[in-house]
């Protein structure tokens, strides 16, 4: 069985940021391993990547593997460096070959999430 290492992100002291990460915490799923991150530089970049983080006006799981499609912030500060940014950049910079995000709804029933992700992994990614 191939091994997953999954990249979640998100803010504990945003309203509606931190459920990637609550999940990873819960969620145990054979030949995979979540890994709770809370900036880009915690990234092991090695070719591929597959994430996990909040998708702000989706109401199920899906799987995001254009990251051209990730809206952009403008860019004012160091502060809103934020990870699409970063994801693109890698990838321009052809140090990522594939980007996949498994994106969750903001909101919702944590356990239909957690089983959507589940019916996902592994074999699926």
């Amino acid at each position: 069985m191939k091994s997953l290492k999954i990249y979640c992100f998100g803010n504990e002291f945003v309203n509606g940021d931190s459920l990637a990460k609550q999940i990873a915490d819960e969620l145990d799923i054979e030949g995979v391993k979540f890994v709770r991150c809370n900036s880009p530089d915690e990234l092991e970049i090695a070719g591929d990547l597959l994430l996990m983080d909040v998708v702000k006006g989706i109401d199920k799981v899906m799987v995001i593997d254009d990251v051209d499609k990730l809206k952009d912030k403008n860019l004012c500060s160091l502060h809103d460096f934020d990870l699409s940014f970063f994801l693109k950049l890698l990838k321009e910079l052809n140090q990522i070959k594939n980007i996949k995000i498994i994106g969750i709804p903001q909101q919702g029933d944590k356990e239909e999430i957690k089983k959507q992700i589940s019916d996902l992994l592994p074999d699926k990614l």
